[in-house]
């Protein structure tokens, strides 16, 4: 049976995009210790957290040719409102969610992850960064 890892996904944080190698039987669970090994260590993969856009929220982030500022913040706050709401549990396999080739993800961190030990468990959802992809 061949581990090698001809596909890739793409994961976004704020400007930040990691180029991940997978293969269809990766779990979240790896792929949040590769954004941790990218980034030196820090943050570790349990001060993170991975969404898979809808369908509808991948469409609307795809909406950027608008040059009109007004209806592009109304375009933005609708994508806001179709983000992913749960994460994705570390133990769930690629395949098993429909992750593919390509596909994007999107993490957050723990709001203080730079600050704080590993030892300490986030407390409730106000401890997460909002899912937030800067558009150059």
């Amino acid at each position: 049976m061949s581990t090698t890892r001809e596909d890739y996904i793409r994961v976004k944080r704020r400007s930040q995009t990691f180029f991940i190698h997978t293969s269809p039987s990766d779990t979240f669970a790896q792929i949040k210790d590769e954004i941790s090994l990218a980034m030196g260590g820090r943050p570790s993969p349990s001060k993170m957290r991975l969404y898979i856009p809808t369908s509808s929220s991948s469409a609307s982030n795809n909406q950027t040719s608008n040059s009109d500022d007004k209806e592009m913040g109304e375009a933005a706050s609708a994508a806001a409102n179709m983000l992913p709401k749960d994460p994705i549990p570390d133990m769930a396999i690629l395949s098993d969610h429909n992750v593919t080739n390509d596909d994007v993800l999107y993490v957050t961190f723990v709001k203080s992850w730079e600050s704080s030990g590993d030892d300490e468990e986030p407390e409730g959802e106000d401890a997460w960064e909002e899912i937030e992809i800067v558009k150059p």
